[in-house]
């Protein structure tokens, strides 16, 4: 119950108003109007660009997974339709810039995953830039040439987009004027929220989950200022509040989880073990929040559980603090993404889709390329990149 309540009580206010700021950008319309500038500026033919990047700048933003599947997903299957690519790939192109690039790699996004470490190593979460940004571009890049490849070995192989039963896809051309704020209004909350992200964080010495915080409520105070005309302020903070107390619940619970674990005297042995092997603390690293991570199936409670017990002695290893914090924070965004993660279950969910048709680009996306970038920044941290 310690585990669970220390948790809930420490990122209470991250998870409360990131859920209501995803909720006011996406009863305004902004989130899909973000997605129909981004299709207008680089046309319809680069479909899993649009796609990829409308999912980076709404998670960079600060808004939820959940809530981006949920806003992005009826523009995706739209296009999907319109370029007649095969429904077994959405998923994994919804999925892959939120849960890897934004949840741990670019420095300074505002996940839990990213501020986690800064309890423990005394880091913001612009921590380890260098890395972060090396292992965004190749993990972008990776992504999108995979799926651009998955794509035509589909439409050779004679795939053609199907809907799901019962499935009504949405006309783009009818969600364009006046149904979604313009360009600037669609962007500038979040752009507020990364400005004074930065500002806080850079001027202050305010902890990092408290600046994202601060950061994030005046963001939400922007959005509801400027679509104050399309939203139902009071229904968007109320659902949105309750929905991010969900989550926050759920994740917590997992923490607990993990107390519970790790007062075991079987995982006091394997601890121990861990920490006395001969092997380089990032590869310890690496391999302890890959596997709890799995077990979980989530980022977050792998990250937060190796750094309960291990964070200590990672941090007497005399390497760079920096690179540390970016390392353990990529190793999360490995094999959290199995069958039993949520967000992959919820994203199959809103598309009407199965694991069976779905996993396995997932799993090459959000699992194996993430730990690579991964092992590829324990090697250029070893270097001195930071």
């Amino acid at each position: 119950m310690r585990g669970m309540a220390d948790f809930a009580g420490n990122w209470f206010l991250l998870f409360m108003l990131g859920a209501i700021f995803g909720k006011v950008m996406g009863d305004s319309g902004a989130s899909i109007g973000i997605a129909n500038h981004m299709l207008k500026l680089l046309g319809e033919k680069s479909v899993v660009l649009v796609i990829m990047l409308t999912g980076l700048v709404l998670s960079y933003g600060g808004i939820g997974t959940f809530i981006i599947a949920f806003s992005l997903y009826p523009i995706a299957v739209a296009l999907f339709q319109r370029a007649d690519i095969p429904k077994k790939l959405i998923v994994a192109t919804i999925m892959v810039c939120p849960v890897t690039v934004c949840m741990a790699m670019l420095p300074g996004s505002p996940s839990t995953q990213n501020l986690i470490p800064t309890a423990y190593f005394g880091t913001t979460a612009y921590a380890g830039a260098s890395l972060g940004i090396i292992c965004s571009i190749v993990m972008f890049l990776s992504a999108y040439l995979f799926l651009n490849w998955q794509i035509k070995k589909a439409k050779a192989g004679g795939e053609h987009f199907v809907p799901s039963p019962g499935e009504n896809v949405m006309d783009l051309s009818a969600v364009e004027g006046e149904k979604t704020p313009s360009a600037a209004a669609c962007f500038a909350p979040i752009v507020v929220l990364l400005a004074l992200m930065f500002g806080i964080q850079s001027l202050t010495s305010i902890p990092s989950a408290y600046a994202v915080s601060l950061a994030m409520a005046c963001a939400i105070a922007v959005g509801c200022f400027l679509y104050r005309d399309r939203l139902n302020i009071q229904d968007a903070v109320s659902s949105g509040a309750s929905g991010g107390l969900g989550s926050l619940i759920a994740t917590s619970s997992i923490m607990g989880f993990g107390s519970v674990v790790s007062a075991s005297a079987a995982y006091a042995s394997i601890a121990d073990a861990l920490v006395n092997m001969s092997a380089n603390p990032l590869v310890t690293a690496l391999i302890s929040i890959n596997v709890i991570a799995a077990i979980t199936g989530s980022s977050a409670g792998g990250l937060n559980i190796f750094l309960n017990s291990m964070g200590e002695y990672l941090a007497a290893s005399g390497l760079n603090n920096a690179m540390l914090h970016r390392v353990v924070c990529i190793a999360s965004s490995g094999f959290d993404a199995m069958p039993h993660a949520s967000g992959i279950v919820v994203c199959n969910q809103i598309a009407k889709t199965s694991q069976k048709d779905t996993y396995k680009y997932v799993f090459i996306c959000c699992a194996i390329m993430p730990f690579c970038c991964a092992i590829l920044a324990s090697i250029l941290g070893t270097m001195g990149i930071v």
